[in-house]
């Protein structure tokens, strides 16, 4: 497996937030707050795709 400082910091903080989190919308809300501090101390930004629950049902894959 390819290990670099960012995958690796990348394994630590999901692991911390597994352990931390009671539910999975718990897990995912601290999921993009980490993501988006360890982005900004790399020196780049993140950028999330909006899809609509109705293209999730259909199986489209819409990006904008």
């Amino acid at each position: 497996m390819i290990q670099s400082e960012l995958l690796k910091e990348k394994y630590r903080i999901q692991k911390h937030l597994s352990e931390k989190s009671t539910s999975i919308h718990e897990y995912l809300k601290q999921s993009k707050i980490a993501a988006k501090t360890t982005a900004n101390s790399y020196g780049f930004t993140l950028q999330y795709v909006e899809i609509s629950n109705k293209a999730l049902h259909r199986g489209e894959k819409r990006f904008r």
